[in-house]
């Protein structure tokens, strides 16, 4: 199954300021990074007044969530009620903070809403974990409302710097529509940025639902507090992304559509090639050669129109989501 969510970020630092969120760090925040941030703490146990995954209590949980992101949130969940706009259910989107009224009047309890009207919290019996909005026995009776205090600029399926004229507008589009790909605050897709292993192993970790509550550390350089380190565990237990032989894996590193072709033809299962087709850049014997032809014959790409294969080109975010979405389409 495919995974169909999306990703937003929550912000704030005090119910002062207009209500607005206060984000850190300068640079636009990548989306993408709540689910695998949120995932990785499933099964951490509830502790009242818990802030760390030693031990979290709701608001103390997705307070620490989108710190790591970079941004801050008050500490309590009558707090957090007091940032963003009021969303209705049907409008929900993922990172939209998610409210219920349980042991007291007014909000009590919050989580983050992840689509499909499943929401991630810190629950008091199990810990963090996933519920349904919808469910007849707790939690649909008990919901107040929403907040969203994310910079959501164009609806679902459009980004600022993504023209209806550009070349891969649909898959963009489509992927974004599916909640797979969701670009940066702002509604910014950053086309042109080069992608990396770690976003990689993150966006296949939720296209095929891989659990990425793993926090063991496994490889040198992916360090027990890294934003993708459940989703790095998950495909490299799935075969799908390995490390090198001195025990890295390079998360920060840029990706080649060589090193893309291996990848895919691992996760997607791709058949071998009936017939081969000639690239002008891949000589006989070359070590990504098979993965190379598997990618070709199953259409994901074809390669340049100079008959080359480009095996060292730098795969950008573009590039990327127009070669995951055919994957996906041929599954």
């Amino acid at each position: 199954m495919f995974k169909r969510l999306c990703l937003t970020f929550i912000a704030g630092v005090s119910i002062l300021a207009f209500h607005q969120p206060k984000i850190e760090a300068s640079a636009a925040i990548n989306y993408n990074h709540i689910l695998p941030l949120s995932k990785l703490y499933i099964g951490s146990p509830y502790q009242f007044g818990g802030t760390s995954p030693v031990g979290f209590d709701c608001s103390g949980y997705i307070q620490f969530v989108f710190k790591k992101m970079g941004v801050q949130l008050p500490r309590t969940t009558a707090d957090q009620y007091h940032f963003g706009k009021d969303i209705d259910r049907a409008q929900l989107r993922v990172g939209d903070i998610v409210f219920f009224e349980t042991y007291k009047d007014g909000p009590s309890h919050d989580g983050i809403y992840l689509g499909d009207n499943q929401f991630i919290h810190a629950s008091t019996s199990k810990g963090v974990m996933f519920s349904s909005l919808d469910d007849p026995y707790y939690w649909k009776e008990r919901y107040i409302g929403a907040k969203r205090v994310l910079d959501y600029q164009m609806p679902l399926g459009q980004f600022k710097d993504i023209p209806s004229s550009f070349w891969a507008e649909s898959q963009i589009a489509d992927l974004n529509k599916q909640e797979i790909i969701i670009g940066y605050e702002g509604s910014q897709f950053k086309p042109d940025l080069r992608i990396t292993r770690g976003e990689v192993a993150a966006l296949l970790a939720e296209a095929f639902e891989l659990p990425v509550a793993d926090r063991s550390k496994k490889f040198n350089d992916v360090t027990e507090d890294h934003w993708a380190l459940g989703a790095i565990n998950a495909v490299d237990k799935a075969g799908i992304i390995k490390g090198d032989e001195a025990g890295n894996f390079r998360p920060e590193e840029t990706l080649s559509r060589e090193h893309l072709a291996i990848i895919f033809s691992r996760a997607f299962e791709l058949a071998p090639a009936q017939s081969a087709v000639s690239f002008t850049d891949i000589p006989q014997g070359y070590y990504a050669a098979d993965d190379i032809q598997k990618l070709a014959a199953s259409g994901i790409t074809t390669g340049k129109e100079d008959g080359s294969f480009a095996p060292k080109e730098l795969v950008n975010r573009t590039q990327f989501a127009v070669f995951l979405s055919r994957g996906i389409d041929n599954k």
